[in-house]
This record gives C-alpha cells, structure tokens and sequence, in this order.
C-alpha cells in the first residue's frame, strides 16, 4: 500500500513537472513569435504556409543606400553599395527556397531597382513609381499589382516610410525597418491583411 502511495505520489510530481515544462515552452514559442516591435514574426515555413493558401504580398525596404554608407557603390550614387547588393542577393536566393513562384516589382527609385535586380537574377523587375507614395494610397496600388499579377505571389521593392505607415494603420505599432526588412500581407475578402514581419533566421 505504502509502495502504490509512493508511486503515485511521484507519479503526480512527474506531471506536475512536464505541465510547468510544456508551459514554460508554450511561453517561449510566444514570445519568439512575436517581434519587439509588436508584430508577429513570420518566418520562410510560416509564408509558405500563408501562400498555400492565399497568394502573398512581401513588402521589402531596399538594401543599403550608398549616399547613407561609407560602403563602395555598386555604380550610382542613388544606388545601394556592393554589400547591399550581395546582401539583396543572398535574400533572394533564401525566399526562393520556398516560394519560386513570384512576381517582382519595385518602385522607380534606382536603390529599389537595384535591389530587386539583385534579389532576382532570373526575373524581370516592374518598376511602378505608386510604390514611393505612401499613405492611404498605397493599398490601391498594392491591389493593382495583384490584379496585374494575376493570383500570383507578389513581391515589392519599397521604402521604410512605406513600411513603417502600414505597420502603423494595420496594427498600431512603430515599426522602423531596416535594409531588406520585409511584411508580408495577403487578401482576403476584398481586403488587404498585415500577417506580420519577414524573419530570415
């Protein structure tokens, strides 16, 4: 009797045990999915997950503008440096991974031409001079990509004002991004939806 009571005893501290680690787990995941800017953070699993379902838009801010570095320029001084370039590159090659099928558009700054050009060897890129105006607009033409692109994946070439106003009217958080920081977004009923920030690690 004093062996069952035992056993049982420990029985119940081993679940008392494993319920704090799956709760302290559970805590983790949670906080790991969620930026410190307050938007949930999607990684390259999670957006193909999304684009199984729903064609997505990714919003990238531009690689490294060569007037703000001391970095070597690529070729223009409007331009992204060589890092940037290679750091655009390596992008690509990553959310290529996943989503291979995508069109490429970028607005008509030569930082965002370059910088899409670079994230896609093997692709055209559209330039559309809507993407540097940023405010309510930008919905507009977002919608008119996805028309243009017919149900495919969309990806955008932008800037951090862009970025940073949609985060705002979205979800009602700062957001300041850096180079080659991305949100991605799909539709949904006729209406544009923030899903979150694009992780690479």
């Amino acid at each position: 009797m004093l062996a069952l009571t035992l056993s049982s005893v420990k029985s119940k501290k081993i679940v008392t045990i494993m319920m704090m680690v799956f709760a302290i787990l559970a805590g983790l995941s949670t906080r790991l999915a969620w930026s410190s800017n307050g938007l949930p953070r999607i990684d390259s699993e999670t957006l193909a997950a999304i684009a199984q379902h729903h064609p997505v838009v990714v919003l990238y801010r531009h690689a490294e503008r060569c007037d703000r570095s001391d970095n070597k320029c690529l070729s223009d001084q409007t331009g992204i440096t060589v890092n940037g370039a290679h750091n655009a590159r390596e992008r690509g090659k990553m959310f290529s991974t996943n989503i291979a099928d995508y069109d490429l558009y970028s607005s008509d700054a030569v930082r965002t031409i370059q910088s899409a050009t670079w994230f896609s060897a093997d692709k055209k890129v559209t330039v559309d001079k809507n993407m540097q105006k940023c405010g309510h607009s930008i919905y507009g033409s977002i919608e008119a990509l996805q028309e243009k692109s017919k149900n495919k994946n969309v990806v955008i070439f932008t800037h951090n004002h862009c970025l940073s106003y949609i985060a705002k009217d979205k979800r009602g958080v700062k957001f300041e991004p850096d180079y080659l920081d991305a949100l991605v977004m799909h539709s949904e009923n006729g209406k544009l939806i923030l899903d979150g920030e694009l992780v690479s690690r």
